[in-house]
């Protein structure tokens, strides 16, 4: 059986952007942060460099930026991840805001500049720092990224709403491929 691969010639940048793309920390590494999870019982956690690197590697499109983290996921869909960084001090990341969610204006405008973070932790380490319990999360996965007006961690949230941003094309090969063999069309399309 012969493979069918299908070699993209698109330029390797390509600039997009009209303000509606915004960039920041979604996570601060090596900050200590008086957290709670159900607003009763408080815990100090940090989060330690390259907790999040696993989700980096794969690119986090599965990453959206929500309003809040409880309620209805449809209506609080604010934008889709583009792009999922590490740098020393966090993890950051760049949404694409949906222009017809009623708080995308205000996103973008600077008042959902906190950013908080939606995980599921697999690797935990405590120890004991300054007297106090620390939980020093070590590798997690993330689930979404809530816009609020106050950001859980201090530094987490919103640092600029692009007006240009370079985004890579991505190859897809497999994809093409099995489109090219009429796989995923309609009867009425092939």
């Amino acid at each position: 059986m012969t493979e069918l691969v299908i070699e993209r010639a698109a330029q390797a940048l390509e600039p997009i952007g009209d303000g509606w793309t915004v960039y920041g920390r979604a996570v601060p590494y090596g900050v200590e942060q008086r957290v709670s999870d159900d607003g009763r019982t408080f815990y100090v956690e940090e989060f330690a460099h390259g907790a999040y690197s696993r989700d980096v590697a794969k690119g986090g499109r599965w990453v959206n930026l929500m309003v809040g983290h409880l309620g209805d996921d449809g209506d609080r869909f604010l934008g889709r991840c583009v792009e999922l960084v590490e740098h020393e001090d966090g993890a950051y990341a760049a949404f694409r805001l949906d222009r017809s969610h009623p708080l995308a204006e205000a996103a973008r405008s600077g008042e959902l500049t906190g950013w908080s973070v939606s995980a599921h932790v697999y690797r935990t380490r405590a120890i004991m720092r300054g007297g106090r319990e620390v939980f020093v999360r070590e590798i997690c996965g993330l689930r979404h990224v809530a816009a609020t007006p106050v950001p859980q961690y201090a530094g987490a949230g919103v640092l600029v709403a692009r007006h240009h941003e370079l985004v890579k094309q991505i190859s897809r090969p497999r994809l093409d491929a099995w489109k090219a063999k009429g796989y995923g069309q309609s009867q009425e399309s092939r």
